[in-house]
């Protein structure tokens, strides 16, 4: 039995539209959602009704109650995200001058210290 008890919906749509391959752009267009709308659901800011839920999962090309299950193999996707996205990184930080990279690296400094705060 798995526990869904910390299903968050909006993982659970960015997973499901990063396995399609299409933006939330390109999803809210299919969904007749505001793409500003997927965006802040995907990021827990918002909290979609089970109308919109329905819409997005048919755009999806799932059913309604898959966004209600575990992700399978959730920590190997998040773990070659998280392996795509540093390459991405790296390969821009390499194109940056010296102070660009400090105006980078303070940035950076800046939003995890953000994130600690309550």
């Amino acid at each position: 039995m798995t526990n869904t008890d910390n299903i968050q919906i909006g993982e659970q749509i960015r997973y499901y539209r990063n396995k399609n391959g299409i933006s939330q752009e390109t999803l809210a267009l299919i969904a007749n959602v505001n793409p500003a709308y997927v965006g802040q659901i995907e990021r827990g800011l918002k909290s979609p009704t089970i109308n919109t839920l329905k819409k997005l999962s048919s755009a999806l090309g799932i059913d309604l109650a898959t966004l209600f299950s575990p992700i399978p193999n959730t920590e190997e996707h998040l773990s070659e995200i998280r392996k795509h996205e540093t390459e991405k990184i790296m390969l821009s930080i390499n194109r940056l001058n010296d102070s660009e990279l400090i105006l980078l690296s303070q940035l950076i400094t800046d939003i995890i210290n953000f994130r600690k705060l309550p």
